[in-house]
């Protein structure tokens, strides 16, 4: 998140190119959406792991992702995918479990996050990094995703998946209002995010449109397997209606609430990591 001062400036700038040069505010405010801050984020409750090993995944001509894993190769792999502006070490307590348990864990950086590079980060491209790590590495038992991950993993299912489960930790599922809500933190006029919406999809237009056709249909997907989703009741930054939503959809999905956790220490707290354990366990 941005601290004071440049929530200050942010606004400040947007006040003044809004009106003066709005397509430059247009532009402007594409890359505060989609340039991560702080995309070398550290857990601070993080578990101690054992080395990883690493290898890369192609995921365009010319761009490949950092990939991670831990764990024997004989052992029924899980995916872990992260949120927004942070890496794969956000789910240590994840991998802590599952290591223990005999899974082989697998896990990447998202582009422009940790060691995968790219001049930027969009839904499309998480989505397609989904699936470009699940072709190279094989199927897989389960993939579990926090927030904006949850967000790329609902979308690339559109396509197909290789996974026998799902668990999602505070999934985003109406990305329309994330970026409502953000800007409306930052006082960006609302019509500046419209158009920026607009200039993000045709920016990447190839690789949305694989999906569906709007911002909303690339979130409607057929997937079926079993679903479990912890969302937080007092998460500020991704309210639990948009887990709500997804099991809207998503009606074999359970949802099990937590209370005080927020959106990023609910990846630490022992009772959803072995729920999820018990989850892929189960039969």
């Amino acid at each position: 998140m941005h601290n004071r001062l440049q929530r200050f400036f942010i606004r400040l700038y947007f006040c003044l190119t809004s009106h003066i040069f709005p397509k430059l505010a247009v532009y402007s405010a594409h890359r505060l959406f989609h340039y991560p801050i702080n995309s070398k984020r550290k857990n601070r409750n993080a578990m101690p792991l054992p080395a990883s090993e690493l290898f890369t995944i192609a995921l365009y001509e010319g761009i490949e992702l950092q990939g991670y894993r831990w764990g024997e190769k004989k052992y029924p792999k899980v995916l872990l995918v992260h949120g927004w502006s942070t890496t794969s070490q956000s789910m240590t307590h994840f991998t802590d479990a599952l290591l223990k348990a005999h899974y082989q864990v697998i896990s990447y950086d998202a582009l422009r996050h940790g060691d995968s590079a790219n001049s930027f980060s969009d839904l499309a491209s998480w989505a397609d990094s989904v699936r470009a790590v699940i072709k190279d590495i094989g199927g897989v038992e389960c993939i579990i995703a926090h927030s904006f991950g949850g967000s790329a993993v609902t979308v690339a299912s559109k396509l197909g998946l290789d996974t026998k489960k799902l668990a999602l930790i505070a999934p985003i599922h109406d990305i329309t209002a994330v970026a409502d809500d953000f800007a409306k933190r930052l006082d960006i006029p609302h019509d500046i995010v419209e158009k920026m919406r607009a200039y993000t999809w045709s920016h990447n237009q190839t690789h949305f449109e694989q999906y569906g056709k709007n911002w909303q249909d690339i979130l409607d997907s057929p997937f079926h397997v079993p679903t479990l989703i912890y969302h937080d009741m007092q998460d500020r930054e991704i309210p639990i209606f948009h887990s709500e939503l997804l099991c809207k959809k998503w009606t074999w999905a359970e949802l099990r609430p937590t209370t005080g956790l927020g959106h990023r220490t609910i990846l630490d707290d022992d009772a959803v990591v072995q729920g999820v354990l018990k989850f892929i366990q189960a039969s």
